[in-house]
């Protein structure tokens, strides 16, 4: 399957100056969105696609984040639903360490729910959640 590029950040919930959300429109730079202040334990980021595009898998970076949820939608209204359920990135351990903060993780079809995969969207919303940092 193709890459699909994001087009815009339609809405954050918190972002620091120096990392900013718009940071995951150009995945290839390395550069990366962090939250506005430390242990913060959730924040959230609505990206639009270019058009309704059909999701089969899921290639996500993330660095210090405990976990990551994926939800999509349609920007002519409606809600959003889950994608990727919440899927684990760190462990308690790991997180309270802060070592090894990056990680990478791929979700083929079988991660996805059914009922949005495949489908096409043009909304993503990602939850990303630190429940073990101060």
């Amino acid at each position: 399957m193709p890459e699909i590029r994001l087009s815009r950040v339609v809405s954050v919930s918190s972002e620091d100056p120096r990392f900013p959300a718009t940071n995951l429109l150009s995945p290839d730079s390395g550069a990366r969105w962090q939250s506005a202040k430390a242990g913060e334990k959730q924040i959230s980021v609505v990206l639009e696609l270019p058009g309704d595009k059909p999701i089969h898998s899921l290639h996500i970076g993330n660095y210090g984040s405990a976990f990551v949820e994926v939800l999509v939608g349609a920007g002519a209204g409606g809600d959003f639903q889950v994608l990727l359920p919440t899927a684990a990135f760190l462990s308690p351990n790991e997180s309270r360490a802060g070592a090894e903060l990056r990680r990478l993780r791929l979700f083929g079809p079988q991660a996805l729910v059914q009922a949005g995969a495949g489908k096409s969207w043009d909304r993503l919303r990602l939850v990303c959640s630190q429940p073990y940092c101060q």
